[in-house]
Formats: structure tokens, C-alpha cells, sequence
């Protein structure tokens, strides 16, 4: 091979490679603004996006309620307002007709499927386990979907606009600006219970620590505690 031949091969395979390197660079592009293309960047954190937060398809109240008949619900929890048939004896459950604006309908999903998650001494069984029966085999999704929306739909005819109560910190929770506690009875509104409720401002959570006892305000529009302080 002359040098000629030699000088026209190798500059072949720098143009070849080159040209590849070219084709790579416009590769990594396209994918880089496919990934920021909405949806994309979920497939680069282990298919969870950030925020990611699990949340019901929209329910038909209305077919809720046939549910909430169909498996007797009634016979455990009274809904103040409704004219289902009356419990045989005393209420196993609490009773729901103001539970609507203090709860997501994600949160009575959890609880039918899993009332063991969120749970008071006065509602567990003599094996500590809840004494709610499990619906899991028999309710299809759309009957759960739809039974949340009901539940969540529920308000009390007149509701006030703040009330107040006293209960016992069980855990805080700042990334998510919420409070657990757990409460006595709220004259008019609420009975006693415990979950979470979303704190506003955020900073009212500063200072708390889980056991302390509090007197809090809950602003029932919002949906959140407003006012929260320690007591001795």
C-alpha cells in the first residue's frame, strides 16, 4: 500500500468517526429533551416522580351511598341526616355525617381497606386489631372509589367557621406540614380522634414534639390548623 493509499484509508475512518461521534452528540440531545418533555423525568427516579402522592379517580357520591347500604355500613356507623335502618345496639364506629371536610377521600379508602392503619384504643377489638370486618374480597374498586366519594361528601347541615380542642401530639410531620394528634371529643363537630391535619403557617409546627399536649384551632373551611400552643 503506498503511502497515497494509506493517507486516503485513514482519513476515511477519521471522517467515519467523527461522523459518529456527531451522531452520539445528537442522540444525547434528543433524549435529554425527550426527558424534560412532562411525564418523562419519572422514568429517571425509579419510576416515582417527585410530589408523587397516590389519589382516587373522581366518585359518584350517589352510587356511594347505594354501597354504603348495600354492605350495611350503617349497622356499625350512624350518619346523622340519613334514614338508614338504625344500629341493633350501640355504634360500633364513629358516627360520619361530619367526617366530609376533614377527610380526603383517599383517607376512607384507607380506612375500609386498611382500618387497622389509622386506629383508637376504643375501636380495637380484644385482639387489638380493628373491629371494623374486612370488605377486601367482596367490594369491587368502583364500590370503594364510589363509597369514599360519598363519605367525603358528608357535612353537617350548619358548620362553624374555627372550633377548638385539646389532644396530645402523636407525631410531626413538617415535610408535609401536618400534625398527628390525638384529640378528645369536639363539642358540636367532631368526635374523638385521632389523624393528621395540614398546619397554616407551616412554622406553628416549630416547637413541637411528639407527646407534647396542645390547645389547637382548626379553621373547618380550610381544612387546617390555624392556631396551635403547648400546654403545661
Amino acid at each position: 500500500m503506498t503511502g497515497k493509499q494509506v493517507y486516503h484509508v485513514l482519513s476515511m475512518v477519521l471522517l467515519v468517526f467523527v461522523s459518529a461521534v456527531f451522531l452520539r452528540a445528537e442522540q444525547d440531545k434528543g433524549q435529554e429533551a425527550e426527558m424534560r418533555q412532562p411525564g418523562r423525568e419519572a422514568e429517571t427516579e425509579m419510576h416515582q416522580p417527585k410530589g408523587w402522592q397516590f389519589a382516587l379517580p373522581k366518585g359518584n357520591p350517589v352510587k356511594g351511598r347505594a354501597t354504603f347500604q348495600k354492605f350495611e355500613c350503617y349497622a356499625c356507623h350512624e350518619v346523622r341526616g340519613e334514614n338508614f335502618p338504625a344500629s341493633d345496639g350501640e355504634s360500633v364506629g364513629p358516627e360520619l355525617s361530619q367526617m366530609g371536610p376533614q377527610h380526603p377521600p383517599e383517607y376512607f379508602a384507607e380506612s375500609v381497606i386498611h382500618p387497622d392503619a389509622v386506629l383508637e384504643k376504643r375501636y380495637r377489638g380484644p385482639d387489638g386489631k380493628s373491629k371494623m370486618p374486612g370488605f377486601n374480597d367482596d367490594m369491587t374498586v368502583q364500590e370503594l372509589i364510589d363509597l369514599s366519594a360519598y363519605l367525603a361528601s358528608l357535612k353537617p347541615e350548619k358548620m362553624v367557621r374555627s372550633v377548638t380542642g385539646e389532644g396530645r401530639v402523636i407525631v410531626v410531620v413538617p415535610e408535609e406540614q401536618q400534625v398527628v394528634l390525638e384529640h378528645g371529643a369536639i363539642q358540636g363537630f367532631m368526635g374523638a380522634m385521632t389523624m393528621g391535619y395540614k398546619v397554616e403557617p407551616p412554622k406553628l409546627l416549630q416547637g413541637l414534639h411528639t407527646g407534647d399536649k396542645v390547645r389547637f384551632t382548626l379553621d373547618t373551611e380550610k381544612n387546617a390548623i390555624v392556631k396551635i400552643e403547648k400546654l403545661k
